[in-house]
């Protein structure tokens, strides 16, 4: 561990917990006889299962998501932990390369994507409010978010003339520049935070609104969003999904076919289609719909849960 330094406090952190973790309970796990031990993230939880699997030599699984190999360069013991695990599961392609790149063969990288158990029904297409188009975003308020440029385009989208309102929701570090960029933009009445709302209630947010935005980006410590799970929940509510194509939210859908990816800087083009769909909404409807299909498609928890349970088993 002291051949190579760690690149943040909070890391630094994570892995003196994991591995204290691990020593205080490998004796338990022994008892156990457990055969595989399986950690869900390749920080903190996989340290301790690392550890666990080096003291009482059990066969130990990992998850690797965009958070734990892009932020500060990854965690700072993944490539040890990556070289022992029988298998590593991500949940989106961006992240499968990376794995890849740190050394990972291809038959240990497991790609199955995050799920969804609940589908929500969508049976009129119109928009929800004939006079005002209702968007929709949902994550926290965090730089990979891009959230400024959101509100960049909302004041494109609000000089276009264009009857609007975006709700986001969320809560985080960055609400106060927020709601200062808001207001600097004279966006109060077109643009609302909602704060942290439950899982019912954004459900129903989603049936409510008829597009939905996320301007994801690669923040200034390398951290990205994979397939962030709000994205393919809004296809499933039928919503008109535009994503940033800086993460690996358009893994979620195909271009121009279930959904939009854009460049989050590229704030014309986000309001060129807003606009369209305005106008016409009709002509989204087989997008809309489609979206719908390939949430189905990719994010069924029966089928990547059956996946992921195949690997233990094997």
């Amino acid at each position: 561990m002291w051949t190579n330094p760690c690149n943040s406090l909070q890391n630094w952190c994570e892995t003196f917990l994991g591995l204290g973790f691990a020593l205080v309970e490998a004796h338990r796990f022994r008892e156990k006889e457990y055969q595989l031990i399986h950690a869900v993230w390749a920080t903190m939880p996989a340290t301790a299962a690392f550890t666990i699997s080096r003291l009482i030599s059990t066969k130990f699984s990992m998850g690797a998501h965009a958070y734990d190999v892009f932020r500060h360069g990854g965690d700072w013991l993944l490539t040890k932990k990556l070289t022992a695990a029988r298998f590593v599961r991500t949940s989106s392609e961006s992240t499968a390369r990376r794995l890849y790149q740190l050394g990972v063969e291809s038959d240990r990288i497991l790609l199955i994507k995050r799920s969804l158990s609940e589908w929500p029904s969508r049976n009129d297409f119109s928009l929800v409010n004939q006079g005002k188009l209702k968007l929709l975003s949902v994550g926290r308020l965090v730089e990979k978010k891009g959230y400024f440029h959101m509100l960049a385009i909302a004041n494109i989208l609000k000089k276009s003339e264009i009857p609007f309102y975006l709700e986001i929701v969320g809560n985080g570090p960055l609400r106060r520049d927020l709601f200062i960029e808001r207001r600097r933009l004279n966006l109060n009445d077109e643009v609302s935070f909602s704060g942290s709302l439950n899982q019912k209630t954004v459900r129903q947010l989603y049936l409510e609104s008829d597009a939905f935005l996320f301007t994801g980006i690669v923040d200034s410590r390398g951290d990205r969003d994979g397939i962030p799970n709000v994205v393919p929940e809004a296809l499933a509510a039928g919503m008109l999904v535009l994503a940033s194509d800086r993460a690996g939210a358009p893994e979620a859908f195909i271009d121009e076919k279930s959904g939009f990816s854009l460049n989050p800087e590229d704030y014309s083009s986000w309001v060129s289609i807003l606009m369209d769909f305005w106008k016409f909404p009709e002509k989204y409807l087989n997008i809309r719909k489609n979206g719908q299909f390939a949430a189905r498609e990719n994010f069924d928890s029966k089928i990547n849960g059956c996946k992921l349970l195949n690997a233990y088993m094997n």
